[in-house]
């Protein structure tokens, strides 16, 4: 209906504001020369023609809008959900980032912890041979200095296990950094 009611609308007005003479002038001028009658005619549905065209254009644009708008929504309905699913995809690499520091943290304790061990073991090996070799008055007994011979032992026995503790917390935390460095 709409469509049929503006161009007549729009006639009425272009015949009334296109003419700044009166209408008994329009009406003497075509009187007079029907050719002048014939480009008023066609000037009338020329004017029909453009208001058709214009109301249809006017029309499909507000077709276009509430369409261009849905679309919109759409998308953005569409992209929330998307970047819900990539923010919890990312969670799950964030905690196993956060996984592994904390291993980290754990066997750098252990590793702290081991390194402070072998430094008493080691501080006590010396001492012991320190006093054995520094014993030039001193003599031992073939007992006394077996005790002190096993001793030495023992301590020895003791450090080279832990030292490749050490080594392999070492070399864990290391790996553990590096599979840090790939998961970002």
């Amino acid at each position: 209906m709409f469509k049929r009611v503006l161009p007549v609308f729009l006639l009425c007005l272009f015949a009334s504001g296109c003419n700044s003479y009166a209408p008994e002038e329009l009406d003497r001028l075509t009187k007079e020369d029907p050719n002048f009658k014939q480009l008023i005619l066609a000037r009338d549905r020329a004017h029909v023609q453009i208001a058709s065209i214009k109301g249809d254009l006017l029309a499909k644009k507000k077709v276009m809008d509430m369409q261009i708008d849905k679309l919109r929504r759409d998308y953005d309905a569409y992209a929330k959900v998307q970047n819900l699913k990539a923010e919890k995809i990312g969670s799950t690499i964030e905690a196993s980032r956060n996984s592994l520091k904390k291993e980290i943290e754990t066997m750098g304790a252990q590793l702290a912890a081991k390194e402070n061990e072998l430094e008493g073991y080691e501080k006590t090996l010396a001492d012991v041979k320190r006093v054995i070799g520094e014993s030039k008055g001193i003599k031992f007994s073939a007992q006394e200095k077996q005790k002190w011979e096993e001793r030495i032992l023992m301590l020895s026995e003791k450090i080279g296990p832990l030292s490749d503790d050490i080594q392999d917390l070492k070399l864990q935390i290391r790996l553990k950094k590096q599979k840090i460095g790939f998961l970002k």
